[in-house]
C-alpha cells in the first residue's frame, strides 16, 4: 500500500529538449500557367543542357566502363565540359533569380531549380539509353560480320548485360555527382547574390541536391534503401516497419511526449489514457493538419533522435564541458538532459520491444554483414526474415537448392545459422544502439521522402518547352519563363501591356454586291478600291495592326509594350484612326456619287481592354484571341428597327444608344443588350474613356451649343501625337444611355449608364477649337 504513494518519475517531454523542426515551403502556385493551362512553361538554355547532356554521357561511360572514345580524348573532353558545365550553371541561375529580382517574385527562382534538377534527370537518363544503343549496335555489327572471334562477341554481350544491370546505381551516381557541381557552385558562386536579393536560400531546395531518391526509379529498392539510408523497411502488409507504420508510431510518441504534461512512468492506466489521446488529435481538420506538420518537422531533423536519446553522446560532451571548466549551471543543465534521455530511451525501448521492431531492427543491421552473399538469388528482406522468423527458413533453404544449378554454386547457410544464434544472445545495450541508429536513419529518409514528393509535384507542373511551335505559342502569350545563357537572350518585340481593338462594319454590304452584280460591275475590287486598301495604307501612322478581314467587316488592334512610353496612346490613335477611316469613306463616296456608284456607310466600335491579348498559331499566321473583339462588334453594330424609326438623322452626332431591356433583366447578365444606331458613327467603350483620359489631356465642356441647336452636351477634347509625331484633335460625346419603348423609342426615363462618341462633324471641331482659343 505505502507503494501506491511513492514517487514516481514523470517521462520528460519535448519541451525539455531544444528541438529543431524541418520545413519544406517551395511553391510555384503564383506563377502564370503555359499554353495548356495545366503546368508552367519552362524554356532551359539549349546551350546548357547541350553541355549536361555530353558531361553526363561521359560520366556514365566512365561508371559503366564502357567507353565511346579514346582514353586521350574521354580525358580532355571530360575537363572541358566540367568547366563548361560550372560556367553555363552559374549564368542560368544568375539569369533567374534577375528574373525573379525583376519581377519581385521568388518562385521564379524556385521554377529554375526545380526545371533543372528535371532536366538533369531526363538528360541522363537519356544518355543511358544511348549508352545501351550504343552496345547493341556493337553488338549486331559484329554478327553481321560473321566474326569468328566468339570471346569479341561474348564480351560485347557481356558489356550490354552489365550495363543493364547496374544502371540504376550508374543513374543515382551520376546524378548525385552533378547535383554535387550545382551545391558547389551555389556555396561559392551565387550564394551571396542570391542572399541579397531573397535572404537566406531555403535548406529543401539545397538538401535536394544530396537527395538520392531522386534519381531512382525504384526509390523502395532494399539494396537501395540499405545502401543509401542504412535501413530497411517492410514492404508487406503484414510487416510492422513498412514506411507508413513506423512514419504513425513515431508520430505517436512525438505527440505523446509533446503533451502538456506526460503521465508517470509506472501509471500504465494514465499512460494508456494519455497514449490514446495523442493518437487522435482533437479539434478541426485545420487544425489537425498543423499539428501533424508540427510533429512531421521534428521527425525530419534527424539531429533530434541524438538529442533525445544519445546518452553516450551527452556523456562525451559533460566530459568535455568539465575539461573546459564551464559553469555549474550547465554542467547541471548536462545532468539533467542525460537522466532525461535515459528515461526517454526506456520509453522508446518499450515501445519498440513491445511491437516487435526492436527485433526486426536489430536483425537488419545484424544481417548487413552477410546478406551480399546471399543477394542475388534472395532479396535482403528474405534474410531478415530467415533470422527472426523460423517458418520462413524451410522457404529460403528450399529456394537456394534450387537455384543452386543456376548460379553454379552451393550457398553455404552456417553464416545465417550463427547470426541467429548471436542475436538470442544480443544485449540491451546494443539493441539500444540499433534503436538510435535505425531512428535515425529513418527520419533522414522521412525528411529525404517528403522532399522527393514536394519536388515531384513540383516538377509535375513544369513543361520542359523545346518545340519551337510551342515555344512561338507560349512567349506570344506571355506564359513562357526563359532561363538562357547571356548570348542566347533574344532581342525581340517587348511584351504587350494593352491593348484597343477597332471593329469597322460596312453597312448593307450584301445589298451592295447585289446591286453592282445586276449591272455587270465587280463588287470585290470597289469594296477593296473604295476601303480596305486606302485604309491600310495609314495604319503605320496609327501604329496599328490587321486582325481580321472579311467582305463587309476589318478588325484592328494597336499594343502598348513594356518600356514604350513613346507608343502608350493606343485608345487616342484608335480613335483617331477610326476617324480618318470615315474621312476616307467619305473622300470615296462623292466620288462614288459621280459616277452612280452605290455609297458605304459605316459603325465602328473601339474598345480597350487593359490586360494582353492570347494568341495561337495556324502555321507561322498568329491569330489574336481577345474578349475585346466581341465587344467592338457589339459597339460597331446598329439595329434595323432603330434603324427605320430614325430615317433622317439631321443631328451632328451620328450615335445613339437605348436601353431596351429593363434594368433586373440588365442585371442579370454580363451580356450587351443595348440599343444602338450607328451611322457612320464611332462608339468608344468606357474602360477605353477612362484610359484616354490617362492618355492626353482632355478638357471638358458642359452646356448649349445654340449654332447646333444642342442643348446640355458634355464634350471633351484633346490633341495626340500619331506615330510620325503630327498631332491630332478629338472631340468626344459623353451621353446618357435613356430606357424606351423598344417599339416606338418613347423615353421612359435616364439610366445611370454612359456612352461615348467620337465626334466626326467639322462643325464641332470648329466650335471646341474657338472654345479652346477664345
Amino acid at each position: 500500500m505505502l507503494d501506491f504513494f511513492k514517487f514516481q518519475p514523470r517521462l520528460p517531454g519535448l519541451k525539455e529538449f531544444p528541438m529543431e523542426s524541418y520545413s519544406v515551403e517551395c511553391s510555384l502556385d503564383r506563377l502564370v500557367l503555359g499554353v495548356d493551362n495545366i503546368r508552367c512553361d519552362v524554356r532551359l538554355s539549349p546551350g546548357f543542357c547541350q553541355t549536361t547532356a555530353k558531361l553526363a554521357g561521359l560520366l556514365i561511360e566512365r561508371e559503366t566502363g564502357i567507353w565511346t572514345r579514346s582514353e586521350k580524348k574521354r580525358v580532355a573532353a571530360l575537363a572541358r565540359e566540367q568547366e563548361r558545365f560550372h560556367e553555363s550553371y552559374t549564368e542560368i541561375i544568375t539569369d533567374a533569380v534577375n528574373k525573379a529580382r525583376a519581377a519581385k517574385e521568388i518562385q521564379i527562382d524556385f521554377l529554375a531549380q526545380i526545371a533543372i534538377i528535371s532536366m538533369l534527370h531526363d538528360e541522363i537518363r537519356k544518355q543511358y539509353d544511348i549508352l545501351i544503343g550504343y552496345c547493341k549496335t556493337a553488338i549486331r555489327r559484329s554478327d553481321l560480320a560473321h566474326n569468328e572471334d566468339n570471346k569479341e562477341v561474348l564480351k560485347l554481350k557481356e558489356n550490354l548485360a552489365h550495363v543493364l544491370s547496374i544502371r540504376e546505381t550508374v543513374q543515382r551516381t551520376v546524378g548525385l555527382e552533378l547535383c554535387g557541381y550545382f551545391r558547389e557552385i551555389r556555396e561559392s558562386d551565387i550564394r551571396e547574390l542570391r542572399e541579397a536579393v531573397f535572404g537566406q536560400d531555403l535548406p529543401f531546395l539545397f538538401d535536394l541536391l544530396a537527395n538520392p531518391i531522386v534519381h531512382m526509379d525504384h526509390p523502395d529498392d532494399d539494396h537501395f534503401m540499405i545502401e543509401a539510408y542504412d535501413i530497411c523497411l517492410g514492404r508487406r502488409v503484414e510487416d510492422p516497419d513498412r514506411y507508413d507504420m513506423m512514419l504513425g508510431l513515431m508520430r505517436n510518441i512525438f505527440a505523446y511526449l509533446d503533451m502538456e504534461e506526460t503521465a508517470p512512468i509506472a501509471w500504465s492506466l494514465d499512460r494508456r489514457r494519455r497514449r490514446m489521446a495523442a493518437a487522435e488529435p482533437s479539434g478541426d481538420e485545420e487544425t489537425k493538419k498543423f499539428q501533424l506538420q508540427r510533429l512531421d518537422g521534428w521527425i525530419k531533423h534527424p539531429q533530434n533522435i541524438d538529442l533525445l536519446l544519445n546518452r553516450d553522446l551527452a556523456k562525451k560532451q559533460y566530459q568535455a564541458m568539465k575539461r573546459e571548466k564551464a559553469d555549474k549551471d550547465t554542467l547541471h543543465h548536462q545532468r539533467q538532459r542525460m537522466k532525461n534521455q535515459r528515461l526517454l530511451m526506456g520509453y522508446f525501448f518499450q515501445q519498440f520491444s513491445r511491437t516487435g521492431l526492436l527485433e526486426r531492427i536489430s536483425a537488419s543491421y545484424e544481417m548487413q554483414s552477410l546478406y551480399r552473399d546471399f543477394c542475388p538469388p534472395l532479396v535482403p528482406q528474405q534474410i531478415l526474415q530467415y533470422l527472426i522468423a523460423p517458418r520462413s527458413r524451410k522457404q529460403v533453404k528450399s529456394r537456394l537448392k534450387r537455384l543452386k544449378k543456376l548460379y553454379g554454386k552451393t550457398f553455404n547457410l552456417w553464416p545465417l545459422n550463427r547470426k541467429v544464434v548471436q542475436m538470442e544472445r544480443l544485449g540491451k545495450r546494443k539493441k539500444r544502439a540499433y534503436l538510435i541508429r535505425f531512428l535515425r536513419a529513418f527520419c533522414q529518409y522521412h525528411r529525404d521522402y517528403c522532399c522527393f514528393q514536394v519536388y515531384r509535384e513540383a516538377a509535375e507542373r513544369i513543361n520542359l518547352v523545346t518545340d519551337k511551335k510551342i515555344i512561338a505559342l507560349s512567349k506570344t502569350n506571355r506564359t513562357l519563363y526563359e532561363f538562357l545563357l547571356p548570348h542566347e537572350q533574344e532581342v525581340g518585340e517587348k511584351p504587350i501591356l494593352n491593348h484597343t481593338v477597332i471593329k469597322a462594319d460596312l453597312r448593307g454590304s450584301t445589298d451592295i454586291t447585289h446591286q453592282m452584280n445586276e449591272r455587270g460591275l465587280n463588287p470585290a475590287s470597289y469594296f477593296s478600291l473604295n476601303f480596305f486598301d486606302p485604309i491600310t495604307d495609314i495604319l503605320a501612322e496609327y501604329d496599328a495592326q490587321k486582325v481580321f478581314i472579311e467582305g463587309d467587316a476589318i478588325i484592328l488592334t494597336i499594343f502598348e509594350h513594356e518600356d514604350t512610353p513613346r507608343g502608350w496612346y493606343s485608345v487616342a490613335r484608335a480613335c483617331g484612326m477610326a476617324i480618318n477611316m470615315l474621312m476616307i469613306i467619305n473622300r470615296y463616296n462623292k466620288k462614288s456619287q459621280a459616277y452612280q456608284l452605290p455609297i458605304l456607310e459605316l459603325g465602328i466600335g473601339i474598345c480597350h481592354r487593359a490586360s494582353p491579348p492570347t494568341f495561337l498559331f495556324d502555321g507561322d499566321n498568329r491569330i489574336m484571341i481577345s474578349p475585346a473583339i466581341n465587344l467592338a462588334d457589339r459597339l460597331s453594330g446598329c439595329h434595323k428597327s432603330i434603324r427605320r424609326i430614325i430615317s433622317k438623322n439631321v443631328s451632328p452626332f451620328n450615335l445613339f444608344v437605348f436601353q431596351g431591356a429593363t434594368d433586373e433583366e440588365m442585371e442579370k447578365t454580363a451580356d450587351d443588350l443595348m440599343l444602338r444606331y450607328n451611322i457612320n458613327g464611332i462608339e468608344l467603350n468606357e474602360a477605353g474613356f477612362r484610359k484616354l483620359c490617362q492618355e492626353i489631356d482632355l478638357k471638358e465642356f458642359y452646356g448649349d451649343i445654340p449654332d447646333l441647336q444642342l442643348e446640355k452636351v458634355r464634350l471633351f477634347t484633346g490633341k495626340f501625337p500619331t506615330k510620325s509625331g503630327r498631332y491630332q484633335r478629338l472631340v468626344l460625346r459623353e451621353a446618357e444611355v435613356p430606357a424606351v419603348n423598344p417599339e416606338d423609342l418613347s423615353q421612359l426615363y435616364f439610366t445611370h449608364r454612359k456612352y461615348y462618341e467620337v465626334c466626326t462633324s467639322p462643325t464641332l471641331y470648329k466650335f471646341t477649337k474657338q472654345l479652346m482659343n477664345p
